[in-house]
């Protein structure tokens, strides 16, 4: 996710949905990251990577709600999230918020299972996917269009349909 972002030094970085901080031990030490959990359990867990060294120390972990992020306008270079998207109650909302937090020319990662095209079928299964803990079906390119950014590239990162989408903030 961040080598995607081509970062450049004292760039600031917000992470929505970081969880256990998995993805920090893959952080460059020359950007500043704000990593937010709505979950108090994940960030504990993110905690104590941070202070047992597992990873950087340009790190700062929050509990927020990524429906409604506590921060100005502008505020970062770039934004990334992870499997979360679909397990938000409005990913739309989530997006729109990373968006506006996001500087102008800045680039938002969005990393999640997906397959392109629609279903109308698997639209249906959304509230018991949300039931399982699997979370919604998203139309990511629709979610991203709807939000008025546009996409920059998109990577398949195995054979699972985990992807990476690169979309520019205008």
């Amino acid at each position: 996710m961040y080598q995607s972002l081509d970062l450049e030094e004292g760039d600031r970085i917000l992470e929505v949905g970081v969880g256990t901080g998995v993805s920090l031990a893959f952080c460059p030490d020359f950007v500043q990251v704000e990593g937010i959990d709505f979950s108090e359990s994940m960030l504990s867990q993110a905690r104590r990577k941070l202070d047992n060294g597992g990873i950087g120390g340009n790190i700062v972990l929050s509990k927020m709600d990524a429906h409604e992020l506590e921060f100005d306008d502008d505020t970062f270079d770039h934004s990334l999230v992870a499997h979360a998207l679909a397990v938000v109650s409005k990913p739309h909302k989530v997006l729109s918020e990373m968006k506006r937090v996001t500087k102008m020319g800045g680039k938002i990662c969005i990393v999640n299972h997906y397959s392109k095209g629609r279903s109308l079928a698997l639209g249906m299964w959304n509230p018991l996917r949300k039931r399982l803990g699997l979370g919604m079906k998203v139309d990511f390119l629709r979610l991203i269009g709807d939000c008025g950014m546009e996409v920059l590239g998109e990577e398949r990162v195995n054979r699972n349909s985990s992807s990476i989408i690169i979309c520019k903030v205008t």
